[in-house]
């Protein structure tokens, strides 16, 4: 089914400012771009359920929205949030809710509305059932929009850590650890498993916000399903990966459980690091003051010609 087909087409219903195929789509409002994310948190939510444990999921929601409007520059405003359940149970609400609000105040944007609908028949009939959804509304001024058109060969790449898995890849992690460990279990790093899977995804507002204030920035990329190979949203040229953080031993115990090679393990999961941040060479060293501020940051290479994504500690080609 080609999805992007209907969304292009309605294109003409209205003066949209943002290329075809990124993080987010803006349309003109007077001298700003207005942009809409809505994103979900997928199947992390089941390992919620699992454990009985409700309050980070929300925190999820929020970030993996606000994060895709970062990639294009986009102040995020406002939040609203959808939450189906099979049953109203006042706790669980509630405890979702409060992650919501955590994600809500990390980012610096009210949550000005959503909807909570009960519907068992639509949910499984396993107690507790829910699905959960949110829309980010953010704003630029329409000459700072950061497309990836200004990305120049020889530009450097930056990238800031994750706090770990974040909200993708869970159907292929769940199959895989549930061979080896119950939710309630140790890693051998001394980690609860759960508590582990449950880590909310980071939230990178402040980081780039500031980042963007004081340094010229050519490209930013939220790293969420499909990899690594979300980076060819930016740029028709290519990036060269030299370096790289200390992959988190969550992703390492994947990898070696379930009998995964780095080209997979790169197509799917962060693999430490969760956003991406492309500026001029002259720009690094200010650039790297202000993240490492926030959250470990680190240079891992640089933009060339060809227009291949090459990891080239771990032998990872991916080619268009």
């Amino acid at each position: 089914m080609k999805i992007n087909k209907y969304v292009k087409n309605s294109f003409s219903f209205g003066e949209v400012l943002s290329k075809e195929g990124h993080y987010a789509n803006l349309i003109k409002f007077g001298d700003y771009g207005l942009a809409l994310t809505t994103d979900g948190v997928g199947t992390k939510l089941l390992i919620a359920q699992q454990l009985g444990k409700f309050d980070t999921i929300g925190i999820d929601c929020v970030a993996m929205n606000v994060n895709d409007l970062l990639s294009m520059g986009i102040q995020p405003k406002a939040f609203v949030d959808y939450l189906a359940v099979s049953e109203f149970e006042a706790s669980i609400i509630e405890n979702i809710m409060s992650g919501i609000l955590k994600g809500c105040e990390y980012t610096s944007i009210p949550l000005i509305g959503g909807e909570l609908a009960k519907i068992p028949e639509l949910l499984s009939k396993h107690k507790n059932s829910f699905d959960l959804a949110g829309t980010a509304l953010g704003i630029v001024e329409a000459d700072r929009i950061i497309d990836g058109s200004k990305i120049k060969i020889g530009d450097s790449i930056i990238g800031i850590t994750s706090s770990g898995v974040h909200s993708n890849g869970f159907t292929i992690l769940r199959k895989v650890l549930s061979v080896k460990y119950e939710l309630n279990e140790k890693f051998s790093w001394g980690k609860n498993v759960g508590d582990e899977l449950l880590t909310p995804t980071r939230i990178y507002t402040k980081a780039i916000l500031n980042l963007l204030e004081k340094c010229k920035v050519n490209g930013l990329a939220h790293i969420t399903g499909g990899g690594f190979r979300k980076l060819f949203r930016l740029t028709n040229y290519g990036f060269k990966i030299t370096n790289w953080c200390n992959i988190p031993l969550i992703f390492e115990e994947i990898q070696n459980v379930g009998n995964i090679d780095y080209h997979e393990m790169f197509s799917v999961f962060n693999m430490g690091i969760g956003f991406i941040v492309i500026v001029p060479k002259e720009e690094v060293k200010t650039a790297l003051s202000i993240l490492n501020k926030y959250f470990e940051s680190l240079l891992i290479g640089e933009i060339i010609e060809e227009s291949i994504i090459s990891i080239e500690k771990y032998n990872v080609l991916f080619t268009r």
